[in-house]
């Protein structure tokens, strides 16, 4: 019995340890309460607060009707108790390298000569739609995401790029990740605004977080790209047919449990058919 209690103390506690864990990433106080007071009405936007290393900040949120909640719009990018946004120093130990384009893969990935080396770098943030995996094949805005890279990166005077130090230097696939700089612009930020790739595995503390959530709820906001209308309908279609696969394999699933169970019980019973007369 005292195991049992002990084990559940540590569940209890875990628990706690990851709602504070993650309370940045969409609670703020008050986060349950449609009508928090917490929550402030400020030029037609709302914003919500929490505590971080001690200190107050605060965020712009919207109320999720679904889920009952409010939640942050936006969670890379604060704001001061006036509501002025806290702008970042991007400049601030910029660390670029020049390098020469050997290729691209596709809207996400491109070879490079750096140092006299050839690399394969994973674009640092973003994620476009596939165009070459054998398993997917060619998605919607894949193929314009790949293009748009390809002209970009082609047609540019000066390459560089950036490694992030609040990120890994390269990827399961020993792929590096980076952020990549065509004449002066952020490539991922240009792709994402465009519609052409969204946010992924983008963490708050990566340095130009805020830039690209911003750009990509601009861009689903005007419904540009991979957020048109169209596109909602086509994955709304392939979600359709994914789900009546789905529950297709459940039912042979369920078909097949049964057969093993009928079978099972079948050579139970004729065992203990035999071993009865047996004795007999």
């Amino acid at each position: 019995m005292k195991k049992i209690k002990n084990v559940i103390m540590i569940i209890v506690i875990l628990i706690s340890i990851s709602d504070v864990s993650l309370a940045h990433g969409g609670n703020i106080t008050g986060w349950k309460d449609k009508n928090s007071k917490n929550i402030t009405e400020y030029n037609g936007k709302y914003y919500g607060y929490h505590k971080e290393d001690g200190a107050i900040h605060y965020h712009q949120v919207k109320w999720d009707e679904e889920k009952q909640k409010w939640t942050i719009i936006l969670p890379a990018i604060y704001y001061d108790k006036n509501f002025n946004r806290i702008e970042k120093n991007h400049e601030e130990s910029s660390n670029k390298i020049e390098v020469e384009l050997v290729g691209t893969v596709d809207g996400d990935t491109a070879k490079f000569k750096m140092n006299g080396e050839q690399i394969t770098v994973r674009f640092l943030g973003i994620n476009t739609k596939e165009t070459v995996d054998p398993e997917i094949g060619e998605e919607a805005w894949g193929k314009e995401a790949s293009n748009f890279t390809k002209e970009k990166l082609e047609n540019a005077t000066k390459i560089e790029l950036e490694f992030d130090s609040s990120a890994d230097e390269k990827d399961k696939y020993n792929r590096y990740l980076a952020w990549i700089w065509v004449d002066d612009k952020l490539l991922q930020n240009s792709l994402v605004e465009s519609g052409l790739a969204e946010n992924y595995m983008l963490k708050n503390n990566y340095k130009y977080a805020g830039i690209l959530q911003e750009s990509e709820e601009n861009a689903k906001n005007n419904k540009l790209g991979i957020w048109s209308d169209e596109t909602n309908n086509i994955q709304n279609n392939e979600n359709n047919t994914i789900e009546g696969n789905k529950t297709d394999i459940e039912d042979n699933n369920i078909l097949y449990m049964l057969m093993s169970i009928t079978i099972v019980l079948i050579i139970s019973i004729l065992n203990i058919t035999h071993n009865t007369k047996k004795r007999k």
